[in-house]
C-alpha cells in the first residue's frame, strides 16, 4: 500500500488510524509519572518545587533532542547504536575548532556536519554492503570513539565564545534556551512522522521493507535520509551540551546516553521491530528517565543504581512491546 493510499484511508476512516493501544502506554507513563513525583516528594519536598521542575526539564531536552531522529530510525525498522559517539565528536570538532579561532557559527556548523557525514557512512554500511543495522551503528560507534580520544589525546575541549556557551546556558523569560529548543525539534518531528508523506513512507517501510519498494517508496534513500538526520541532530545536541557545560569531553555520551534514548524511545510506545511509535511517547519516555535521575540525586541514591533502572524499564518495555504485537498478529488473524 502507497503512501498515499494510506493517507486517503486514514482520512475516509479516521477511526481505523487511531492506534489506541499506543495511547493506552502512554497514559500508563503519565501514572508512572505521577506516582514517582509523590514518591519524590514525598522523600524530598524539593522535587515538585518550580526550579527543580525546570532543572528536570531541562536535563531530559538533550535526550529527547536525540529520541526524535531514533524514533523515526525504529519505526523504520532499523537499529543505531552510534548515537554516544556522534553525540561526542560532534562537540569535539566543533569545539576544537573554536579553540583555534574558527568563528561559533563555522565550527557549529562543521560539527554537524560531520554527524550528518557518520550517519551516512552508517546508513551506507546498513543499505549498500548489508550489514544489519545493529552491526553497523555498533562498528561505527567504535570507530568514532576512538576518533574522538585520538583527536584530544583523552583531553576535554575548552575555551568557548561567550556567545556559543549562551546558546546552552542561557535562558528567556526564565526558561531554559534548551527547553524551547527542545519543544521545536519535537513539534518538527512531530509534524514530520504524523502529518506528512515522509511519515507515512517511514511507517509503511517498518510495518514490511518488501510491500512499501513494491509501492514505490525508496527505501535505500530513505534508509540513508533517517540515518543522516540521526547523525545531524545527534551532533547538534551534544554542541549544545557542550555549550552548556564550557566543554566538549570525548568521554560524553557513550553507551550511557546511547542505550537511555533507546529504551526512552521503546517505553514511549515505539516497537522494537518497526511500524509503530510517536514522538509524544518517546517525550515521556525521555521524561521518565529524567525524573527518574533527578529524584535519585535529590534523595542523594547512589547514581549507580541507574543503571538498574535502565535495565528494569527496558526489560519492562520490551515485555510490553511483545504482548502488544502479539495481541495484534492475533486480532489480524481473527
Amino acid at each position: 500500500m502507497s503512501a498515499a493510499t494510506i493517507a486517503t484511508n486514514a482520512a475516509k476512516h479516521p477511526e481505523r488510524s487511531i492506534d489506541w493501544g499506543r495511547y493506552t502506554q502512554q497514559l500508563g507513563i503519565i501514572a508512572v509519572l505521577v506516582l514517582l513525583g509523590l514518591v519524590f516528594q514525598f522523600t524530598n519536598p524539593a522535587f515538585l518545587s518550580g526550579s527543580n521542575l525546570i532543572e528536570l526539564l531541562r536535563s531530559a531536552t538533550l535526550y529527547f533532542m536525540v529520541a526524535c531522529p531514533m524514533t523515526l530510525i525504529l519505526v523504520a525498522g532499523a537499529l543505531d547504536f552510534s548515537a554516544g559517539a556522534v553525540y561526542a565528536i560532534g562537540a569535539v570538532i566543533s569545539g576544537t575548532m573554536m579553540v583555534a579561532g574558527v568563528p561559533w557559527p563555522l565550527a557549529l556548523l562543521a560539527g554537524v556536519a560531520a554527524g550528518i557525514g557518520i550517519g551516512l557512512c552508517t546508513g551506507a554500511l546498513s543499505v549498500y554492503l548489508k550489514l544489519p543495522s545493529l552491526i553497523a551503528s555498533l562498528a561505527v560507534f567504535f570507530i568514532v570513539s576512538g576518533v574522538s580520544v585520538v583527536m584530544t589525546n583523552g583531553q576535554d575541549v575548552y575555551g568557548f565564545p561567550e556567545a556559543f556557551t549562551n546558546i546552552g546556558g542561557g535562558n528567556l523569560f526564565g526558561v531554559p534556551n534548551l527547553i524551547y529548543m527542545a519543544v521545536i525539534v519535537g513539534i518538527v518531528f512531530h509534524v514530520l512522522l504524523e502529518q506528512t508523506p515522509f511519515g507515512y513512507n517511514v511507517r509503511a517501510m517498518g510495518g514490511n521493507r518488501a510491500a512499501a519498494a513494491a509501492n514505490g517508496i525508496h527505501v535505500q534513500k530513505l534508509d540513508l535520509i533517517l540515518f543522516a538526520t540521526l547523525g545531524g541532530v545527534t551532533a547538534l545536541a551534544g554542541l549544545l551540551g557542550a555549550a552548556r557545560l564550557f566543554t566538549a569531553s570525548p568521554s560524553a555520551g557513550g553507551t550511557a546516553m546511547t542505550f537511555q534514548v533507546v529504551t526512552a524511545v521503546i517505553i514511549g510506545g515505539t516497537s522494537l521491530f518497526g511500524g509503530i511509535g510517536t514522538i509524544t511517547g518517546s517525550a515521556l519516555g525521555a521524561l521518565l528517565f529524567a525524573a527518574i535521575n533527578n529524584g535519585l540525586a535529590i534523595a542523594n541514591v547512589n547514581p549507580l543504581y541507574q543503571n538498574i533502572f535502565v535495565g528494569i524499564i527496558l526489560a519492562a518495555a520490551v515485555t510490553i512491546d511483545q504482548y502488544r504485537r502479539s495481541r495484534r498478529f492475533k486480532a489480524g488473524r481473527s
